[in-house]
């Protein structure tokens, strides 16, 4: 591809809202947002960090996350940022975080991946998950192009994020479809157990990071949703 990840955050840091305001945080409750950071190859930092500031600075109540210690019954919302290698504990704690009520946002981080890592991705999504995508789209595959391409989305309020990577879409399945960009399906909403899974395949932390005042919004309107539907 032909731009890469500090190439987009230096656009998304150049294309930033000023001023962000300070967001509402969840309700405080016994259950809490919880990032959990795969700290491998395929989740790049600037995602995790991304998500740890925007929470950290709208109040969230929320904590880091192992997959070999979480307790679903505490997890009202469950992040895991531009993930590629799923192995079994993490399928196994968003499975029961999902049984036991709460949301899991999965950010895709097989936009950046060799062929045969987002093989491996795509065979892992579709085997644990049931979750369906295609290969990966430059949205800025020639530099010199003065088009900013947007992520709309949908739910749960209208809003659109600037996005300068590849993004993975998803193919036709059960759910409902929450971003779009170019005629793509990006971003998918499903109900599963007593939860909901938000399947990202344009990644979110990233502009986090940047500070966009967009990205910000809908991630601190997506918790609020989650809170909402009786997680």
């Amino acid at each position: 591809m032909s731009i890469t990840r500090r190439q987009f955050l230096g656009y998304a840091t150049g294309a930033v809202t000023a001023g962000l305001p300070r967001l509402l945080p969840l309700d405080p409750t016994s259950r809490r947002c919880v990032l959990l950071d795969l700290n491998e190859r395929g989740c790049f930092r600037e995602s995790v960090s991304g998500y740890e500031s925007a929470l950290t600075s709208a109040g969230v109540r929320w904590m880091p996350g192992d997959a070999r210690w979480i307790s679903p019954a505490r997890c009202a919302v469950l992040i895991v940022p531009a993930a590629l290698e799923i192995p079994p504990p993490v399928v196994r704690v968003i499975m029961s975080c999902l049984q036991t009520g709460a949301s899991v946002i999965l950010e895709s981080g097989a936009g950046f991946a060799a062929d045969r890592d987002y093989r491996a991705h795509r065979i892992a999504l579709r085997d644990y998950l049931q979750l369906q995508i295609e290969a990966p789209v430059d949205l800025w595959p020639d530099n010199s192009s003065q088009r900013i391409p947007y992520v709309d989305y949908s739910w749960p309020r209208p809003a659109k994020v600037r996005d300068f990577t590849c993004v993975v879409p998803i193919g036709r399945q059960a759910g409902e479809v929450i971003a779009r960009v170019d005629g793509l399906s990006v971003a998918l909403k499903r109900s599963s157990g007593r939860g909901n899974l938000i399947f990202l395949g344009s990644p979110l932390g990233p502009a986090l990071w940047a500070g966009d005042a967009e990205a910000r919004r809908w991630l601190l309107d997506c918790l609020g949703a989650a809170g909402g539907e009786g997680v």
